[in-house]
Parts: structure tokens; sequence; C-alpha cells
């Protein structure tokens, strides 16, 4: 059994040294052959040198030209040679041994795809891929489950117990069979620089019969968006986001079935996107509008 811990980075030097300090104590004692990558997307800061000076063990697959999150993971699993992929964002940190028992929840449990920690949002104060995904107003959005309280990682953890829960998945932090990733094609590099590409991964994956789960054996704690808030600004953020959730809707045609007056609601929504300047998402709008669904 082997695994491959891919880490995206794109000028995440400030990140990078203690995620790869923790992540070399965790695995140290592993009973498999593990192997860390760390996937640069044409940084601009010292992460490289960073990685080559003080992590020599660490493979660097150095990019030149900027990818975006799903491109550059992508880019990273090209050259992954374990059974097993685990994706891990640098601005997270490891709350114990997280892999052994994902591993074994992945091994174990058939018709599952990826499975992932709790993942505790600490500037959010609650954990932040508890989530599920429902359609409104034309829209796919994303909202904390009603079943499980989540402010307290510790509480999740509880109230799961030993069941692993369905949810969308989480880019932040996951594990899959390298098989499956590479049949999946990866993240769509449609996606561009972030958002939306990981629950695209996970719903393709559903697609085929595969689940994507949070299993309470495993917790990280996630800075979250400390690369995205310096590279796309508030700003950048929104259109990103705006964008890819229109993106993933035209990509998925066959959410909109059930979905009474989509068509009105998005044009609506397009005096809005004007006023804005939101204009990246126009287009797609306008594609839900006038297509049709699958």
């Amino acid at each position: 059994m082997r695994l491959s811990v891919i880490v995206p980075n794109y000028n995440g030097e400030h990140l990078l040294g203690p995620l790869l300090e923790q992540l070399e104590t965790r695995l140290a004692p592993a009973l498999y052959d593990w192997e860390i990558i760390v996937a640069d997307d044409a940084s601009t800061d010292g992460s490289c040198a960073l990685v080559a000076e003080r992590f020599p063990q660490v493979r660097l697959v150095a990019g030149e030209r900027n990818l975006g999150y799903g491109g550059n993971c992508n880019r990273g699993a090209d050259v992954a040679s374990g059974e097993y992929l685990a994706f891990v964002n640098t601005d997270t940190s490891l709350e114990g041994n997280v892999f052994e028992p994902m591993m074994e929840r992945l091994e174990g449990t058939a018709g599952v795809f990826a499975v992932m920690p709790l993942v505790y949002a600490e500037p959010l104060g609650r954990v932040e891929n508890l989530q599920e995904m429902w359609i409104s107003r034309g829209l796919p959005w994303l909202r904390p489950v009603s079943d499980i309280a989540i402010e307290s990682w510790r509480g999740a953890a509880e109230a799961l117990g030993d069941k692993l829960k369905t949810a969308p998945l989480c880019g932040a932090f996951f594990v899959c069979r390298s098989k499956n990733f590479r049949e999946l094609g990866g993240f769509a590099p449609a996606f561009g620089k972030a958002y939306w590409e990981d629950v695209d991964l996970g719903y393709r994956a559903r697609r085929i019969g595969l689940a994507t789960v949070v299993c309470a054996d495993a917790v990280v704690k996630h800075a979250h968006s400390q690369t995205l808030n310096r590279v796309l600004g508030e700003r950048g953020k929104r259109k990103s986001l705006l964008r890819n959730q229109a993106l993933f809707l035209k990509r998925n045609l066959d959410l909109l079935r059930p979905v009474p007056w989509y068509r009105l609601y998005l044009l609506l929504r397009i005096p809005q996107r004007i006023a804005t300047g939101d204009w990246g998402a126009i287009p797609l709008y306008l594609s839900l509008i006038f297509g049709a669904y699958g």
C-alpha cells in the first residue's frame, strides 16, 4: 500500500514549512509506503527554494504557468505513484494521525470515492465540510447540514460516532483512490482559479455510483482561504464563485429538472450581475436559460 500526499501550493512559502514538517512527523510511523509531493503553481515567492533546501526528500513539481487549484492538483497527481492520493491544502493543520483512519475507511467501505476528515474552519468557527447541496432560484448552493451541530468539531465527532456522513467533496483535505481519480479525469480545468471544482469532482463520482463521505475518526483545522484572500481578494473571490457556481450547474444540467421557474430566476439575476460588474457569470446564465437539460 502506498499513499501519495499532494500539497498544491501558490506563493505559500510562509505556510509550507510548518505543514511539511507536520506531515513528515505524522507519516513517519506509518506501516505503509508514502511520498509527499508539492505541486507548485508557478509561485513567485520563495516556495520552491524552501522545498528544495529544507525538504529535499519531498518531490517538487514546479509548474511553469499558473493553472489554478484544480489544474495544479492534477499536476501533482500526474506524477504520484501511490494507489491512494491525499490532497492537502497548505493552510491546514492535522489533529493527530488522520491518514490511517481515512485510508481504512476508504479501503473497507464499498462504493466510496473519497473520505474527508472533519475540516474545522477556524475563522468561521465551524466544521465547514458537513454540508448539503440544494438548488434554489436557479442556482446551486451549499449549506450546513441540519441534523448535526457543527460549531464544535468535538461535538460533531461525537454526533457522527463511527458512521460515515455523505457530503459534497471539500477540496481542503481528502483521500481517494488514485484509480478512481484518474478514471474521473481529475479536477476539471474549466473552473480556473478556484471554487466548485471539488463539488464537481464529487458529483461526477456520484454519477458512477461512488460517494464522498466525512468520517469523525480524523480532524484537521483549516485557516480557510489563506491563499485565495491574497491572490484574488474579496472581489475576485466573489467573481470566481459566481462564475463557477453557474459553471457547475451547466456541467450538471440534470439538477435543474425539478426546479420550477429557474429560467425566470436566472433572468432576474442578470441585472444584478451587471450592476456588480460580475460579467463572467452572465454568459453562463444565458446558456442555462436557453439550454436544455439532459
